[in-house]
């Protein structure tokens, strides 16, 4: 990919934001699996990337889950946006994304066990959740994490305010969140 990114301007290619930090653009990259696509993946032809992709599929894969943020903690990250002192980072309804990319870290216990997507509220479901792929090991619903919501140090981008970094305790539960779409449109 080094010609393709060497030919996208940089500003085309999208902001990182959350989180998540390194300096690898590669541990930002998601596989198949990652994303609850690996019930797609065939090996039965070659295809750029498939000796990698068969090194992937054979270790330890992360799992898509939705996480189930707690309601206690959302609402004291929007209590201190009234409060004295250095706010939580703006957490915005219905979707909150301040980048491009949005990638939280989840943890477990204080290690790192996934990363958090694609934030937001679902009216119908009064819940605020996001989108993960979390170690097998931490995939089981019911399961708890903490997602570290805010950037740290600071963002430098002019969009994003000073802000305070917050750890936002939250329950996995399935991908997609809806039972009905995953009783009527996913089929494994």
């Amino acid at each position: 990919m080094a010609e393709y990114r060497e030919w996208l301007p940089a500003n085309r290619a999208g902001s990182l934001a959350g989180s998540f930090a390194s300096d690898d653009i590669e541990d930002y990259y998601l596989t198949p699996y990652d994303l609850g696509y690996g019930r797609s993946v065939a090996f039965d032809h070659d295809f750029i990337g498939r000796a990698a992709l068969e090194r992937h599929a054979a270790g330890p894969v992360r799992t898509k889950v939705t996480l189930v943020w707690n309601p206690e903690d959302v609402a004291a990250i929007q209590r201190s946006m009234y409060e004295p002192g250095l706010p939580a980072k703006y957490l915005e309804f219905p979707k909150s994304r301040y980048g491009v990319y949005q990638v939280d870290r989840v943890l477990a216990d204080g290690t790192d066990v996934g990363v958090s997507h694609d934030v937001g509220y679902i009216t119908g479901e009064q819940v605020f959740v996001s989108l993960a792929s979390v170690d097998a090991a931490h995939a089981q619903p019911g399961t708890e994490v903490v997602v570290l919501w805010g950037e740290e140090p600071n963002s430098r981008k002019p969009a994003v305010e000073r802000h305070r970094q917050v750890e936002v305790r939250a329950t996995v539960a399935p991908a997609p969140y809806s039972s009905f779409a995953r009783e009527n449109y996913r089929k494994d």
